[in-house]
């Protein structure tokens, strides 16, 4: 079976790696090289949970045990009102890791090549596209992995389902900031959440700093006045928006240092839904893979989670003996999506909608009694961290609450 993958982002190059692994003669195509991945500027730090990890090591990708921080525990500070803080810390089931995407991709991209996967960086158009997928089979397989770039918009935007409002991100990729290593933070107010993760760079251990805001709140930082080619001005910018949000950490960021020219990041995500399955005139068909099809909130903190389950459920899928010897038609493409929504899709789902029922006041009476037990009770804390690592577990624990 001959494979395509169009795309270098981690859903893409953990599927890339899971069907090498099984025979699959894998083509990875990319705009960038591993070195352009390298030399860019910053981009979103995602959390590598216990799942992800488990699902890394069975494909012998766990390329940065002993070098990259790992944590086990989670703490969650709510600031209803200026003055008030409220929250838990709760004990993972293992352990979790975050990696610079920029280290991590280029890792997998360069690993992927070694064990004899071909990677060929060039763009892509539409009609390169329509030409793979062709009747004459120069792939078997097309899919697209290609996150919130161009090429995604190829899938249809499927307005049956409803997505959360548009976020401002910011991050800081900082050093010497008196914060836990071995932990990641969580603050959340009315204007957002902030996350503080013990991250592996390619310097070294740090601290990226992430402010996902509401578009126009305390903590967006993406007024004209900043840009990201004056990170010192964002990171001070970060600063005051804290500080004005009535979050604490506000004052050991302002006692640390950026890791270097390149650290800063703004960007705004405005979640989409797709299709995520498309059709040529001809026939052929594509499936999109991970966030290509369905943005997951980063306020939700799976972002990584999703891209690592995605691309085991489709490699699940893709192995079967209902896929091996059969056309991969669009019905087949289709499946695979679903079998992916029913596995991990859909606690997710119902996980970003938690998160946002918190602040627009819509929790069931049960589930606010649930965050208040968590204040006070160890157990009940850790099984709020368990179900964050493992939003299935969450959603059992909010259908069936203890009393």
């Amino acid at each position: 079976m001959r494979c395509l993958i169009v795309g270098a982002g981690q859903s893409g190059l953990v599927l890339a790696h899971a069907l090498l692994s099984h025979g699959v003669d894998v083509t990875v195509i990319t705009s960038r090289s591993s070195e352009d991945l390298r030399r860019g500027r910053a981009q979103l730090t995602q959390l590598t949970l216990p799942h992800g990890l488990a699902v890394e090591a069975s494909h012998n990708l766990s390329r940065w045990e002993g070098a990259a921080p790992a944590f086990d525990r989670v703490s969650l500070n709510v600031i209803p009102e200026p003055g008030q803080s409220l929250g838990f810390t709760g004990a993972l089931a293992g352990i979790g890791m975050a990696v610079d995407p920029r280290v991590k991709r280029a890792d997998l991209l360069e690993y992927f090549e070694d064990r004899g996967g071909k990677v060929a960086v060039h763009g892509l158009t539409v009609s390169d596209l329509e030409y793979f997928t062709r009747p004459h089979r120069m792939y078997d397989l097309v899919l697209l992995a290609v996150g919130d770039g161009e090429l995604g918009q190829i899938l249809e935007t499927d307005h049956s389902r409803t997505t959360t409002r548009e976020r401002v991100i910011t991050q800081a990729y900082v050093t010497g900031l008196r914060a836990p290593e071995d932990e990641v933070q969580v603050y959340s107010c009315s204007s957002g959440e902030v996350y503080v993760v013990p991250t592996l760079s390619m310097q070294g251990a740090v601290h990226a700093v992430t402010l996902i805001a509401r578009s126009g709140s305390a903590l967006d930082c993406s007024a004209s006045d900043v840009r990201i080619t004056q990170p010192e001005a964002v990171l001070r910018r970060m600063i005051t928006q804290l500080h004005q949000a009535h979050i604490p950490l506000w004052e050991p960021l302002r006692q640390s240092e950026l890791l270097d020219s390149s650290a800063v990041l703004i960007k705004r995500i405005r979640p989409v839904v797709r299709q995520p399955v498309h059709v040529f005139d001809h026939g052929g068909a594509l499936l999109g893979v991970g966030d290509t099809v369905l943005t997951v909130p980063p306020q939700c903190g799976q972002e990584g989670e999703a891209s690592v389950r995605s691309a085991q459920v489709y490699a699940d899928r893709i192995l079967s003996e209902d896929g091996i010897g059969h056309a991969f038609d669009a019905d087949f493409l289709r499946a695979t999506f679903l079998a992916y929504m029913e596995h991990s899709g859909r606690h997710i789902d119902v996980f970003e909608k938690y998160v946002d029922a918190f602040w627009t006041g819509r929790l069931t009476e049960a589930e606010q009694a649930l965050f208040q037990q968590a204040c006070t009770d160890q157990s009940a804390a850790d099984a709020y961290v368990a179900g964050f690592a493992d939003p299935e577990q969450l959603v059992r624990l909010l259908q069936n609450p203890r009393t």
